[in-house]
């Protein structure tokens, strides 16, 4: 049996920076886990698209899967209910939930602009926050919603095991 948890967001909502201490707390409790950051296994440039991820996700789900009681942390921002049907499909598990992490928009631009390496990624990820900000279809495509803001991360971590079940 395998279980999926997308943690999911406008960029600056903690989902790479959350993914970790989850992952800890489950170490800690002895439950197998992974966490693939689709970021991550898509870094390439020209950009081949937004699937790239999907098939790269979908080629090494398998082996993941094998490991008996898996829990997988998968960061991603999932773009419409289009990419949530194409995610699911490449994650087939028992289980799959969407965790939205939520923030104040100030505290989201903050956070873009102090992580971004130069103003071409920053420019472009405030732009995300624009449009994630202004989606009508987030309540399709998350099962629960977690603030991030104003709190320890190890309590944000440990409010979306317990609302996952985990």
């Amino acid at each position: 049996m395998s279980e999926v948890l997308v943690l999911h967001g406008s960029p600056g909502s903690g989902k790479s920076t959350l993914a970790g201490p989850i992952a800890e707390l489950l170490r800690v409790d002895g439950k197998a886990h992974a966490a693939i950051d689709l970021d991550e296994i898509s870094i390439i440039f020209p950009s081949p698209g937004r699937d790239f991820a999907l098939r790269n996700l979908a080629a090494i789900w398998p082996h993941y899967a094998a490991v008996p009681g898996l829990r997988l942390i998968l960061p991603s921002v999932i773009a419409d209910e289009a990419e949530l049907a194409s995610l699911r499909a490449a994650v087939p598990c028992d289980r799959f939930q969407v965790c939205e992490l939520t923030a104040p928009r100030p505290v989201l631009e903050a956070r873009v602009t102090a992580r971004e390496p130069n103003e071409f990624w920053r420019d472009r990820l405030l732009a995300f926050v624009d449009l994630f900000d202004s989606r009508t279809d987030l309540d399709r495509i998350r099962d629960f919603r977690v603030s991030t803001h104003d709190r320890p991360i190890a309590d944000t971590a440990r409010e979306v095991l317990t609302r996952a079940g985990w």
